[in-house]
């Protein structure tokens, strides 16, 4: 009996180190398992060759979410759509059009970056992010209203004791955010931390249906968005302890442009910078927008093509309700194949506005200073067009053109590649943010 005991005894230690020895096993496995799968985990750096190269940072978190900076475009935390699988993984961003697919080859991610029909190879090498540095100025979140409207934005403030010269960015059209980002590009929130640091309170807001500001209805005209425009001035001027009444301006980009003038029309800018900013009547500037991209995607702007998109926009500037006009349109489509596509958005009441809208009286009861600028490579608001005709009707106005430079007033190396915003690594140029902080910096101040 002792000695079957014993065996027994025996055989039941043996079996439970045996237990205990799998369940290591397994455990050594499971980790080593969920090691390879945080292999990727942390954070990237890779140079997507374009142009003079884009620098990439991709971001991998324990919970294998990913995200991307482009640091030298101004844009971070851009969140991407992943899928993760071992030691390879797959990213895009479909606003970008961007897609990457790579594997995990010893410290370094290769892979290759497709966005809009081109590949790229890119790869990643794991970096050390470095914790930014504290702003050399307050940063703080501000809320205005007017007539149920709420806008939401971002005022930096210079360090030092004020009052400092102010102003409200107003973006151009479209949803767009406080920094009005575009294609990864962020150029409100450069120019508005370069002004800052040189001694310039800047306002900068979310558009009526974007960030925390209030929903849009999708009837807005340019008119709208104006009044938008001029409560965030009138809140700007009411920090009377940091801001100096007496150089309190606006800077518009593109449509942002046109509010612009109408407010320096107004009254009530001590001055006005006019980025890219229409200054012809909308049915002209569109025209002359489209013979710019037939051009560029290399086809020939023929004289029935001409007559064609001016007889769309006859129609447009000339329509009496925006029923009627869709019932003309539909009736142009049957002779013009590719407008019928595009009939819901020329019908909409925010181009319908734009295109009869003529900026001439505005521009001609400006009396504050202006600084206009214009790329000679912008497709979007053609630069003798617009810049030629501020100069002629603006009192005092200073005006400057940019060789090779874009609607986004990016340095372009071809012509053919000044509508690939999102292939230029630079937010915006540094001569131009230099240019406007002068511009600013050497108005007179009646303190």
């Amino acid at each position: 009996m002792n000695a079957l005991y014993c065996q027994n005894k025996n055989k039941h230690h043996i079996i439970k180190q045996m237990k205990r020895y799998i369940a290591t096993l397994l455990i050594a496995l499971f980790l080593s398992c969920a090691s390879l799968a945080q292999s990727l985990v942390g954070d990237w750096q890779g140079t997507l060759n374009v142009g003079p190269g884009i620098p990439l940072v991709l971001h991998i978190d324990p919970a294998n979410s990913v995200t991307l900076d482009s640091p030298a475009q101004g844009a971070t935390g851009m969140a991407c759509t992943s899928s993760i699988n071992g030691d390879s993984i797959e990213w895009s961003i479909a606003t970008l059009l961007a897609h990457y697919k790579g594997t995990l080859c010893g410290d370094s991610l290769k892979g290759t970056f497709t966005q809009g029909g081109m590949s790229f190879p890119l790869h990643f090498g794991r970096k050390t992010v470095a914790k930014a540095a504290p702003k050399p100025y307050k940063e703080e979140e501000f809320t205005c209203s007017h007539h149920g409207i709420s806008l939401a934005g971002t005022l930096t403030i210079p360090q030092g004791k004020g009052p400092f010269p102010a102003v409200v960015l107003v973006a151009g059209s479209g949803a767009l955010d406080r920094d009005e980002t575009i294609l990864g590009h962020k150029p409100f929130k450069v120019l508005a931390d370069s002004l800052t640091r040189r001694g310039i309170v800047v306002a900068r807001y979310d558009k009526r249906g974007v960030g925390k500001s209030s929903i849009a209805t999708g009837y807005e005209t340019t008119n709208d968005y104006a009044t938008d425009a001029r409560a965030v001035l009138q809140h700007l001027q009411s920090l009377t302890h940091v801001v100096d009444s007496h150089r309190l301006g606006m800077i518009g980009h593109s449509e942002g442009g046109s509010i612009t003038i109408m407010q320096a029309a107004e009254g009530g800018l001590d001055f006005a910078i006019l980025m890219a900013a229409p200054a012809v009547k909308g049915k002209e500037l569109m025209i002359k927008q489209n013979e710019w991209i037939v051009k560029l995607q290399g086809m020939p702007w023929t004289a029935q093509l001409s007559q064609q998109v001016t007889d769309i926009f006859t129609a447009i500037d000339t329509s009496s309700a925006p029923a009627n006009l869709k019932i003309q349109l539909n009736e142009m489509a049957q002779a013009i194949p590719f407008l019928q596509a595009q009939i819901p958005a020329l019908t909409s009441p925010w181009y319908i506005n734009f295109v009869k809208t003529d900026p001439t009286q505005n521009l001609q009861r400006i009396e504050c200073p202006v600084l206009a600028l214009n790329g000679e490579w912008d497709a979007q608001v053609d630069c003798e067009q617009n810049l030629g005709n501020i100069a002629r009707l603006v009192k005092n106005a200073t005006v400057k053109r940019y060789p090779q430079f874009n609607h986004l007033f990016q340095h372009c190396n071809k012509l053919e590649n000044s509508m690939g915003y999102g292939f230029i690594a630079e937010d915006l140029n540094p001569q131009v943010i230099d240019d406007i902080a002068q511009f600013i910096l050497n108005l007179p101040s009646h303190k």
